[in-house]
């Protein structure tokens, strides 16, 4: 971190940007590049059902679900994580 002594300045930002964003329809609808939707399975943080919302709602998406995966999806299997990508990035 450039400056260490923002950490507490950080936080905050963050704390308030989760407290009042709102990820609904009318923003995943005005996504123009493509996406890859890429969750794990497992993740308590994002469930597979809303997940599968947002990439429904998102145009031009694709979706990758890592089975048995939780919310840390690329340090518990990366390589799943890399064969969802290289299709993606490919195009």
């Amino acid at each position: 971190m450039p400056e260490p002594d923002r950490l507490p300045e950080f936080w905050k930002k963050m704390e308030t940007f989760y407290n009042t964003m709102v990820a609904g329809k009318e923003l995943f609808n005005s996504i123009k590049c493509p996406v890859l939707v890429l969750s794990g399975e497992r993740d308590m943080n994002a469930p597979l059902a809303t997940v599968v919302a947002a990439y429904q709602m998102i145009p031009n998406s694709q979706l990758a679900i890592i089975p048995n995966a939780p919310h840390t999806v690329f340090m518990v299997n990366f390589p799943a994580v890399w064969e969802s990508l290289l299709p993606f990035m490919k195009q």
